[in-house]
């Protein structure tokens, strides 16, 4: 008779079979570590039990058919391992699961707060708070640069950014380079529209200091934005890769979390948000005005943190001068004693934010001009070192209102700008000051 019959079926173990085995066993082996007895017969005796122990363990284990246990229920004794995958952006399609578990995140923990690096020369800066790390790389490439972040838990960010003059071949190259350094096991194409729409109904970060500009990115998002999302469950990893339009440049963002950090997730959006133009940047001009040899309209982007992009008209003052104005500014001349006042402002804008441009009577001294102007602006002079001081710019908190001034000298003659802004709906747009800076800055005499 074969002892070895087709229908003979084969024993399977659970897993609680092998560990009572295991147990009886190591139970024995535990027994033997005990002080051993005198007598070798009765040495000898234990190990025998320990060896029956488990043999009778594994003998009354009951057989299992493989039948009565279908693979679904043997798939949650081990963990399924996703597999990882080259990153090749043109692959990666919209993922309606992954999205909806991504796109939306918490605000990023601000902690005790940051300051602003400068980066691509210094043309730009962003955000980096106290316990995160900037490192530039300046011209890393022949027309861009490049700035990594470093964190906490692994945060890692790299900033490639691109000046006009870059070829798509030496934007490619450097993105492939970053890239290949990674890898993800799930990934999910974000579509504009999901981002305007999330970037309209939630805050970046715990902040209030930036609630005003939760719907604000650096970048535009228009169609040749691409914004991907991958995660890396091996490592728990998040990737963020940006590629986008930036001001009149081209910027590349890739950022690496914990995808177990919360208070991390949103590092993307705060560092699209954060990144602003040190100074004032001219974004294009229009046609030229044929008498004074200027553009007759100019586009700036304009406020620091809170910049804004605006509209500047080429504005001809009876003082025989062109300068440049808001775009729907208002104009009001006011005689005063002592001085001329040309005050500016919007006509959306509250009646106590608002700048001003004004010449000194030259027949007045200029110490006594000071005084005038001090005392006729409501300025408190315990403020101001003397009347040397040429500019001055005061806070004053229980109106939460700043006001400044400025003195200038522009052909053997004394100028002045002076700017009140009121700050009790937040930092809006480019500041008072700001503006009458730039207003006397342009000023060209025919």
């Amino acid at each position: 008779m074969d002892n070895h019959s087709n229908d003979k079926k084969y024993i399977i173990l659970p897993h609680s079979a092998y560990t009572k085995s295991l147990n009886a066993f190591k139970q024995g082996m535990d027994d033997i570590e005990k002080p051993k007895p005198k007598n070798r017969a009765t040495y000898v005796a234990g190990i025998g039990v320990a060896v029956l122990l488990g043999l009778l363990a594994l003998t009354f284990i009951p057989a299992i058919d493989d039948q009565d246990h279908p693979a679904e229920q043997k798939e949650t004794e081990r963990e399924e391992v996703k597999e990882e995958h080259i990153i090749n952006l043109n692959e990666i399609k919209e993922n309606d699961d992954l999205l909806s578990q991504v796109l939306v995140r918490g605000p990023l923990d601000l902690g005790s707060g940051g300051g602003s690096e400068t980066i691509h020369s210094g043309e730009f800066s962003v955000i980096a708070l106290s316990d995160w790390q900037l490192i530039s790389y300046g011209s890393e490439f022949e027309h861009g640069s490049k700035a990594v972040i470093e964190g906490p838990a692994g945060l890692h960010q790299t900033i490639l950014l691109f000046d006009e003059e870059a070829t798509q071949d030496e934007m490619d190259q450097a993105k492939t380079e970053l890239l290949s350094n990674y890898r993800y096991t799930e990934a999910t194409r974000v579509p504009v529209e999901e981002l305007k729409n999330y970037k309209e109904k939630n805050n970046v970060t715990d902040s209030s200091l930036m609630e005003r500009f939760k719907d604000r990115f650096a970048i535009e998002l228009d169609e040749e934005t691409k914004f991907y999302t991958m995660t890396n469950e091996q490592e728990g990893r998040l990737y963020d890769y940006v590629e986008a339009t930036m001001f009149d440049k081209k910027l590349i963002l890739f950022s690496d979390v914990p995808n177990t950090h919360q208070g991390l997730l949103s590092a993307s959006y705060f560092t699209l948000s954060s990144i602003t133009p040190e100074e004032s940047y001219e974004v294009s001009i229009g046609p030229y005005d044929q008498k004074h040899g200027r553009p007759i309209t100019r586009t700036m982007l304009m406020g620091g943190f809170q910049w804004e992009y605006l509209e500047l008209d080429l504005y001809e003052h009876e003082l025989g001068f062109t300068s440049y104005i808001r775009e729907g500014a208002t104009l009001e001349k006011i005689e005063r004693t002592g001085f001329t006042e040309w005050k500016f402002s919007d006509e959306g804008t509250k009646e106590n934010r608002y700048y001003s441009f004004g010449k000194l009577d030259p027949e007045i001294s200029l110490e006594d001009a000071k005084l005038t102007l001090i005392d006729g602006y409501g300025l408190d002079r315990k403020f101001i070192d003397g009347t040397s001081q040429i500019s001055f710019h005061h806070y004053e908190p229980s109106i939460n209102t700043t006001r400044s001034f400025e003195l200038v000298q522009k052909q053997g003659e004394w100028y002045y700008i002076f700017s009140e802004d009121d700050h009790s709906e937040g930092f809006i747009g480019p500041g008072m000051f700001e503006l009458a800076s730039k207003f006397q800055q342009e000023i060209i005499f025919d």
